[in-house]
């Protein structure tokens, strides 16, 4: 190793600071910021135990945001018991009616699910979507949604999902119990986070609320629209939320779109 690269790249900062080391914090502070923004979202849970799991899951991971639509499991002793140290994660849990409604305030959500067909663009295996995905999707909100125990989340609510992300098993079992999903998730997200590359000078990047209005300014036009019988609102509005999601819009290019779908037609001219 030349020396001179060694002591150059250990010499100190105007802070008095190792560069090396300011990376390195400039790093572990990015990876804080992004786990911040990931939201795992139960659907429906039906077992307290597999909901405190869950918990501990994610606080051995070092996530700490629950989101919880309408459990059917008590979420009480047995499930703070099975939480152990990650009882605090429980108790911070948001509670929302449905899946459309947590949509409307995270914005971007990825379907933990078997069930590809139709969905193969924005489809990938769980280590794809951790290291290759992960990194941009997490400079905003992100849940990561996992279905009930017994038949998993509904087609509608799968549409809602802009991702679908799968875990590959090594036979053709592939269920997995709700708390083992959520620890493999958790792990492999967490390595997607503590590798990802330094970051880049940070975009201003739109809420969740600015999407989801430009998202129902454009379905409102659809169905008012006289749209070809071969055009399937609901799938063209979920190729939409994609393409939106994948695009990272900022509130300027959320201003454009929206003055762009306030146009009316030009008059014909005058015969």
């Amino acid at each position: 190793m030349d020396p001179t690269l060694l002591e150059s790249d250990r010499s100190l900062g105007e802070n008095g600071r190792e560069p090396w080391a300011a990376r390195g914090f400039l790093l572990l502070a990015d990876a804080m910021s992004k786990r911040e923004n990931i939201h795992f979202i139960l659907v429906r849970t039906q077992f307290a135990s597999n909901l405190g799991s869950s918990v501990r899951a994610l606080k051995n991971m070092g996530f700490a945001n629950l989101c919880l639509i309408e459990p059917e499991c008590e979420v009480g002793v047995e499930a703070r018991a099975r939480a152990m140290k990650g009882a605090s994660i429980l108790d911070g849990a948001r509670f929302f009616p449905s899946l459309a409604a947590a949509l409307d305030e995270i914005g971007v959500l990825a379907a933990t699910t078997a069930r590809f067909q139709g969905a193969r663009k924005q489809s990938s295996d769980l280590r794809t979507f951790a290291s290759q995905r992960l990194p941009e999707l997490s400079n905003a909100p992100l849940g990561i949604v996992f279905g009930p125990e017994d038949n998993g989340l509904r087609q509608e609510e799968l549409a809602l999902c802009q991702y679908r992300i799968r875990i590959s098993c090594g036979s053709e079992f592939g269920v997995l119990n709700l708390a083992q999903a959520v620890a493999i998730i958790s792990y492999e997200l967490h390595l997607g986070l503590s590798s990802a590359p330094e970051p880049r000078v940070p975009v201003r990047q739109a809420s969740a609320q600015q999407l989801q209005s430009l998202l129902q300014r454009v379905d409102r036009r659809l169905r008012d629209a006289a749209v070809e019988p071969f055009l399937e609102k609901e799938r063209v509005m979920h190729r939409l939320r994609g393409i939106i999601s994948r695009a990272h819009l900022d509130p300027d290019d959320v201003s454009l779109l929206h003055q762009l779908l306030s146009l009316e037609p030009l008059e014909g001219p005058k015969s």
